[in-house]
Parts: structure tokens; sequence; C-alpha cells
């Protein structure tokens, strides 16, 4: 059955441009998440192809970050498949729901564009759609700077990490308000690296910075 409007081409170029601006910000957010992810990979040892691979083909920092926890000298790559199937497996329920709603696009065209299905581009294009702009383009265009900070990111954190710390942290400093949390992020960085190691450190120093600042209301 066609869906209402379905006259209208299920995928224009205007709709991609309207996703990508839409999602530019994604570049920023997506991009610093990638930089830990780049930064962890090299503490593994992976080489930067390696570590580019993993976020192109994996593209889920869920299942990245719960296969770091399993690294080993012999990483158990049948535990690692588990681990990103499961904590993937609600792109199955996102999927179908695509299915309904792009019906006559056609697999050719829709398949390279659910490669880079991300659960912000699934929520914009929805959203869109019930505003009666229903267009596979959007969800194209939504996705590709979600893509493009994410892996990215790894690579720069791979490549640049301590060039990318010294860029970043001037244009982070908020005055003496900052003090705190970086304080705590260096001193909980510090505790990791010294027990689960470099890769988790700054992940999850930069995590405890941020609720510092979230607990203090410093948005």
């Amino acid at each position: 059955m066609r869906r209402p409007g379905s006259a209208r081409p299920p995928f224009t170029a205007s709709a991609f441009r309207r996703g990508f601006v839409a999602a530019l910000p994604f570049i920023v957010s997506n991009g610093v998440g990638g930089v830990v992810m780049g930064v962890a990979y090299r503490g593994l040892g992976l080489d930067f192809t390696s570590a580019v691979l993993w976020s192109l083909v994996v593209y889920s920092g869920t299942a990245q970050a719960i296969t770091l926890g399993l690294w080993a000298t012999t990483p158990p790559i049948a535990a690692m498949v588990v681990a990103c199937v499961a904590t993937n497996a609600r792109y199955l329920v996102l999927g179908a729901h695509l299915r309904q709603l792009f019906g006559d696009v056609s697999r050719r065209v829709m398949l390279p564009i659910l490669a880079l299905l991300a659960d912000a581009s699934w929520l914009m294009t929805v959203a869109e759609a019930e505003r009666g702009r229903r267009d596979a383009g959007y969800l194209l265009g939504s996705g590709v700077p979600m893509a493009i900070g994410w892996i990215g990111g790894t690579a720069l954190g791979h490549a640049l990490p301590l060039a990318f710390v010294v860029v970043l942290l001037p244009t982070q400093w908020a005055g003496a308000r900052s003090l705190l949390p970086w304080t705590v992020a260096a001193a909980v960085a510090l505790v990791v690296a010294g027990t689960l190691g470099p890769s988790w450190a700054m992940l999850i120093g930069g995590g405890a910075g941020t609720l510092v600042s979230a607990v203090r209301g410093d948005a």
C-alpha cells in the first residue's frame, strides 16, 4: 500500500541538505566521543588503519565501548561479535519502522543509507515525517555529519591525541569555575590509568569532570 503523499519523490537533494544542516552539531558531539575512542584504541596498541576501521565497520559507541572491556592480547572475536549484536539489536526495530516509512524506496537506495543509521538520525527523520516531510534524503543527510564526527574523531584521537588536547583545552577554559571539574577529571583519570589502564582513563576522567559541572549547574 502506498503512503499518503507517495507521488512526491521519496528521496530529494533538498531534504538531504536540510538533514545535513540540522545534524551539523553532531560533528562536534560525536567527534569528541570519537576522539576518546581513538585515544583508547591507540592505548590498546591498534594501528591507525585498524582503529578507523573499527569505528567505520562497527559504528556504534556503545558496542565499541563494550568491546574495549573485552580486549586482551588475543581479542575474543566471538564474544565481541555477540556483544556488538546484542547492543545493536534495537536497530532491527528501527530498521523495521523505516521499512514501513520508506516502503517505496528501493533496497538499492536504502541499504547504503541504513549503514549510517544512528538513534538521533532515526528520531530526526521520524519527526520530519510526522510534519509531512517524509523523505529518505533527510535520513541520509542527517546521518552523514554523525558519521563524519565519529569516524573522523577516531582518526584524530588516534593520530594526534596530545595535539588535540592542547588545542581543545584553551577553548574549554571558563575561568576559575573550570578548576574544580578539571581537577576532578585529572585525578580520576590518573586513578583509572593505574587500575583499569590508559584506555579508560580519558573516558572515565572526562565523565567525572562533566558530572561535577552538571551537578554544580555549569550548563
